[in-house]
């Protein structure tokens, strides 16, 4: 994935100002005020307390109010601005003695002293600021977007788009698997190592975070391969033993399916002869002797590659005449008349040798 092109650096600005520290004189006091980047990535900064009248506002950088720190002055009376050797341009100080910052920039940070001159008096103000950088959208790429449920390993990336303090955090189907050994974070938390659950397609996604604001990746979806693990099969007439008895001209249907994603693809051979059918299931609508013989179902992912197969045996159940009436005897039925005949034999031969044994 190809990643956006570096941004404008006052673009990258978080435009909040943070009073870190301020030392007061009388009433003097300095308050910050953010703008958000609407407003061109300025700040004012608020003062309060200051006299009226004839007055004088100076504004330096650092701490004190050395001439070569200074950036810039208003005198009310004269209504006259002088710029100081630090100022940038992007510096000026409006008729209240706000002082207003344009374009902000990370060296804006720092500390920053304000006199005020009036007749007979003069207070100082020291503030402190902290730019911080406006963290962008990160961009999440993976090693691979087609998986195969605990076989394929899967690389997620998280690729900020800022080069100052922050963290990067994980989240959803991340969180447990960091806990249970599934996914393994690198050192440097960028790139997260690990396997999937069949249905763990998502969503995924990265974060970054520092004191002041938080962004998050577009969330990532991955197709996840499985299956097939099984092959249920259905008939009608219903199968036993993998038989199916039917008699001539009746309806048969067989079934088989798999669960699988994506899902499988179905072919069946008669006899070792392919049938001309990708369906789950077969239907016959008047069996004949050419139907019959070894139908084999098989289920094939073509994600996986796995393949299952199962058969049926199709058969034609026997008839038998008793007088003007035709009986259709089928395999289990046979198996449970032997059972019962068998039964009826030992019950037979039990009571015929204990009428000889009570007899002698």
């Amino acid at each position: 994935m190809e990643l956006p092109p570096e941004p404008l650096l006052f673009k990258r600005l978080l435009l909040t100002v943070v009073l870190l520290a301020s030392t007061v004189a009388a009433e003097l006091t300095l308050n910050p005020e953010h703008l958000d980047e609407e407003k061109d990535g300025s700040l004012i900064w608020r003062i309060q307390g200051a006299p009226t009248g004839d007055v004088n506002y100076t504004w330096y950088r650092g701490n004190g109010s050395l001439e070569e720190n200074m950036l810039i002055s208003y005198n009310s009376s004269s209504q006259s601005r002088i710029c100081g050797p630090e100022n940038t341009g992007r510096e000026n100080v409006t008729d209240k003695g706000f002082l207003t910052i344009t374009k902000l920039q990370f060296n804006d940070s720092g500390i920053y002293t304000l006199g005020v001159t009036s007749p007979g008096d003069y207070q100082v103000a020291t503030g402190q600021i902290q730019i911080w950088e406006r963290l962008l959208t990160p961009n999440l790429t993976v090693s691979k977007v087609n998986v195969q449920a605990y076989m394929d390993e899967v690389t997620f990336t998280c690729h900020p788009n800022n080069t100052g303090d922050f963290q990067i955090e994980w989240h959803g189907i991340f969180l447990t698997g960091i806990k249970t050994g599934q996914w393994k974070v690198s050192s440097d938390n960028r790139t997260i190592t690990g396997w999937v659950f069949p249905f763990q397609t998502g969503p995924y996604r990265c974060s970054l975070s520092s004191l002041v604001s938080w962004e998050s990746s577009e969330s990532m979806w991955l197709n996840v391969y499985y299956g097939p693990n099984s092959i249920s099969k259905t008939s009608s007439p219903t199968y036993f033993r993998d038989t199916v008895e039917a008699k001539l001209g009746s309806r048969v249907n067989l079934e088989c399916r798999a669960t699988s994603m994506p899902s499988c693809r179905y072919q069946w051979h008669l006899n070792g002869t392919a049938l001309p059918t990708n369906n789950s299931n077969i239907s016959i609508k008047n069996l004949s002797w050419s139907d019959v013989g070894t139908y084999r179902c098989i289920a094939e992912n073509p994600g996986t590659q796995v393949v299952l197969y199962d058969t049926f045996i199709l058969k034609v159940a026997e008839e038998f005449m008793i007088g003007q009436y035709s009986y259709t005897l089928y395999q289990g039925s046979v198996i449970l008349l032997s059972i019962g005949v068998g039964l009826g034999l030992l019950y037979l031969i039990g009571g015929l040798i204990f009428y000889l044994v009570s007899k002698r």
